[in-house]
């Protein structure tokens, strides 16, 4: 390794030392440095050209260097957890009763491992991926489903009769992960920020979302379509397109409400629980998220029944 990319290594180490970032994720710690970054160029650019860390380097090109050496640091962790999720963690049991017959597990594990880790060289796809690996990594979703089962209200009426899955509580939870996991590679195609809307919540037009879906059946050929257009269909404001499979709008939910999830956070007496919290954010919001408001009426409802 060259001096500026191990000076990048130690500056980027010193970072990730920060007292402020533990309990986060490892993407979660990422997007907070990348958030520094930015916000500081100003501050740190002269201070990073000088003679003690890269002299001679413009800000474009010290960023590229400290980006580069905190996606290496991210990456050592990361893919090897994303591997476990995909090989110990979602099961595709689900796969065999969609398709009704056996399928090769094991390739359609590589496949997806093998994407995921290929679009990881992608700045977009890497801040797209905070929310769905943290929703994987503290499984959030796995309580709300067990209490949609229970009451068998809305959630449970849109999953089972209007998307007609056929499937047990455990195959529709893997169903899910799956889709918050996979929910990033709307990534695979470059989309210009149009408005700030689109930087925030990453929806796109439905013409983009089939593009994708185009490339991603080549990619995951061992899935069957409907899995992989539920998943691109969860960057789809349901708002404007009202047949938006059940499974895309919760995945759309669940991942934006794990991008800064906490699952140690303290709360203040006499605030409100985390997820109540934000649940009731985004009900008051949901046209700008694209959100199905009734699906978060009712997970707003068991969120503050059981105090999470």
């Amino acid at each position: 390794m060259n001096s500026d990319g191990a000076r990048a290594q130690a500056f980027v180490g010193r970072l990730l030392q920060n007292p402020a970032l533990r309990g986060l994720t490892v993407l979660q710690r990422e997007e907070h440095i990348h958030q520094f970054l930015r916000s500081n160029a100003p501050q740190l650019g002269p201070t990073l050209a000088s003679h003690q860390f890269f002299p001679g380097k413009n800000w474009q090109q010290i960023v590229s260097l400290l980006y580069a050496a905190l996606h290496e640091a991210t990456d050592k962790h990361l893919i090897p957890d994303i591997d476990r999720m995909v090989r110990e963690q979602i099961a595709f049991t689900f796969v065999h009763l969609l398709h009704e017959r056996r399928v090769d597990t094991a390739k359609l594990v590589a496949q997806v491992s093998a994407l995921i880790q290929k679009l990881l060289s992608r700045v977009e796809f890497r801040r797209a991926m905070v929310g769905p690996y943290t929703a994987l990594r503290y499984n959030v979703i796995d309580r709300y489903l067990d209490e949609v089962f229970n009451r068998k209200k809305y959630v449970h009426f849109e999953l089972t009769k209007v998307q007609r899955l056929r499937l047990g509580k455990d195959e529709i939870r893997q169903y899910v992960q799956l889709n918050i996991l996979l929910k990033p590679t709307i990534a695979m195609i470059t989309l210009p920020v149009q408005n700030q809307r689109q930087y925030q919540t990453g929806i796109v037009q439905h013409q983009f979302a089939d593009k994708v879906l185009r490339l991603l059946k080549k990619e995951l050929q061992a899935l069957p379509e409907p899995v992989l257009k539920s998943a691109v269909d969860a960057n789809v404001s349901f708002n404007e397109h009202h047949f938006l499979e059940a499974t895309a709008r919760l995945s759309a939910i669940f991942s934006a409400r794990a991008r800064n999830y906490q699952p140690d956070l303290k709360v203040d007496r006499g605030a409100d629980s985390p997820d109540k919290s934000w649940l009731n954010v985004a009900r008051r919001n949901y046209k700008f998220y694209g959100f199905d408001v009734k699906m978060l009426d009712e997970l707003y409802k068991i969120a503050a029944e059981n105090m999470w």
